[in-house]
């Protein structure tokens, strides 16, 4: 039943979204306009990213969802070279693919809302890259109103349901710094959700 689930939910997904992708496509781009070298995307889903990855980048694209990577692997750009990883953010197996200090960009956007362990994720963030190396950030967050934040409260076990684990008042925000990671350029934005989106470092 899992498995036809994330089949629907991969096939309604870019449909679903389009709308909302849009108001975003002007901030994916200018958060990915200067990377570069050896990339780390957390999350790749349908591989709305790929657009704007050039000729020369190492690029490892981590997705726990076949269905998804399924969708992605039609986005690569023409002479691209996208390696695909079927894996959660925090699998063992991505250790022996992705060695500590190599990564000079980790690209993680509209995904730790829905990994189970935001936490764990972001320690195997730092780890992965280079001392110099950047965590590219935009993701959804609570709502800055207690009203607001209760009713999130409220719905966020039906959404959950619903939208394949995403949860709608994670405190990404709150959690970055508590990982040790520190804003080179970031902000909140608002669109239908609030968002903090940015360029961090270790």
């Amino acid at each position: 039943m899992a498995k036809i689930y994330q089949r629907l939910f991969a096939t309604f997904y870019d449909p679903f979204m389009n709308g909302f992708e849009r108001s975003l496509f002007k901030t994916r781009r200018e958060l990915l306009k200067d990377i570069h070298g050896k990339i780390v995307e957390v999350g790749a889903g349908t591989g709305v990213n790929f657009k704007f990855y050039r000729k020369g980048m190492d690029v490892l694209a981590v997705e726990p969802s076949k269905p998804m990577l399924e969708k992605a692997k039609k986005k690569i750009p023409q002479g691209m070279d996208i390696r695909l990883l079927n894996y959660g953010a925090c699998d063992p197996e991505l250790d022996k693919i992705i060695e500590p200090g190599t990564v000079d960009f980790v690209i993680s956007m509209l995904v730790l809302c829905t990994i189970p362990d935001p936490k764990k994720a972001l320690i195997q963030y730092r780890k992965w890259l280079k001392p110099e190396g950047r965590l590219i950030i935009l993701e959804h967050i609570h709502a800055s109103l207690p009203h607001n934040r209760k009713i999130q409260n409220i719905i966020n076990p039906v959404w959950r349901a619903f939208a394949d684990g995403c949860n709608l008042n994670r405190r990404t925000d709150q959690l970055l710094p508590e990982a040790g990671f520190k804003a080179v350029d970031a902000e909140y934005i608002k669109r239908s959700l609030r968002f903090i989106k940015g360029i961090y470092r270790k």
